[in-house]
């Protein structure tokens, strides 16, 4: 059975992090494919440049692409072009900054071993359902709130200052040889649950049964982990032994990108495997306290755009 990846993409400051793990992982993917899911140059320059570097692995997928649309709602078109039948595909978001190196071997057994879900989805450091178990096992404090087992929680999916304490417990933990404890914990999700898809396995078959494939527009989350286990009458899985870390959901990102590049620094050094460079490390309080003191611009900012009619960048 094949066992094809793939990541919409992309923003290349994450890509530049999730490509060192994607290329350890070649033992388990036959191919990783972008999904080509932006119009800035840079990043569309990156994805199509690491395919000329690793011509055997890389592949790229083009649809056209609406900036008038958000990004998500440009994805579910890609799906018909990955429904083979005797494949396992496994789908990152491009913001997958670090995955243990047994996760995806772990993830497409577990696929292989329960074809009933529709998806089986990873254990997501960032992820806020996974996040109620990871603290309710006592992995992140309270310290910033309580989380929901709630797709869009407000501490989980929109508080940026939890995601950087989750991330923070998360690498403390990491570097000190304890990741494991984060496998351990049994992150339960109920029937027809809305989830973040940030680590999602199919099965091409079940794929290609789905007439939803000739309708571009559908919204992808919503339908794979609302809609379709109670059309099909299974339920997702999560496989809570595939660890992985997703850096910012859309709310938290603003805030992540501005004062949070210790952290991607962090992740980098991981996934590299060298070290951290030691002049992007430590800047957090500063930081912090510029976004802080430039909140009243930036409402105002938006306030502007939306008076203009003009898009604001997630």
């Amino acid at each position: 059975m094949r066992v094809i990846s793939v990541t919409p993409a992309g923003r290349r400051r994450y890509m530049e992090v999730l490509v060192p793990h994607l290329l350890r992982q070649r033992h388990v993917l036959q191919e990783h494919h972008w999904w080509l899911n932006t119009d800035v140059a840079e990043d569309i320059a990156f994805v199509r440049q690491t395919c000329l570097d690793h011509p055997d692995f890389f592949r790229v997928n083009v649809k056209p692409f609406d900036s008038a649309r958000t990004h998500g709602d440009n994805i579910w078109k890609f799906f018909k072009d990955f429904a083979e039948p005797e494949t396992v595909y496994v789908r990152f978001d491009d913001d997958i900054v670090w995955m243990a190196d047994d996760a995806v071997e772990r993830l497409v057994r577990f696929r292989q071993e329960h074809r009933s879900p529709p998806l089986v989805l990873g254990n997501i450091v960032n992820n806020a359902v996974c996040s109620t178990a990871h603290q309710k096992a006592g992995l992140i404090s309270a310290q910033q709130g309580v989380v929901r087992s709630d797709c869009l929680d407000e501490n989980g999916w929109k508080n940026p200052l939890f995601s950087r304490l989750a991330h923070e417990s998360f690498l403390n933990d990491l570097e000190q040889g304890r990741a494991e404890q984060w496998t351990q914990v049994e992150v339960p999700i109920g029937h027809a649950q809305r989830f973040s898809i940030n680590v999602i396995c199919w099965l091409g078959e079940m794929m290609a049964s789905l007439a939803e494939l000739a309708n571009d527009d559908l919204d992808e989350e919503p339908f794979l982990t609302e809609r379709l286990p109670l059309q099909l009458g299974q339920s997702n899985r999560i496989c809570n032994e595939a660890l992985f870390a997703h850096f910012a959901f859309w709310p938290q990102r603003p805030y992540m990108d501005w004062t949070s590049g210790d952290l991607l620094e962090r992740y980098r050094a991981l996934a590299m495997r060298q070290p951290a460079r030691a002049e992007l490390l430590g800047h957090y309080r500063y930081h912090d306290a510029t976004w802080r003191a430039s909140k009243p611009f930036r409402k105002l900012r938006r306030s502007v755009l939306k008076r203009l009619g003009k898009k604001i960048a997630a």
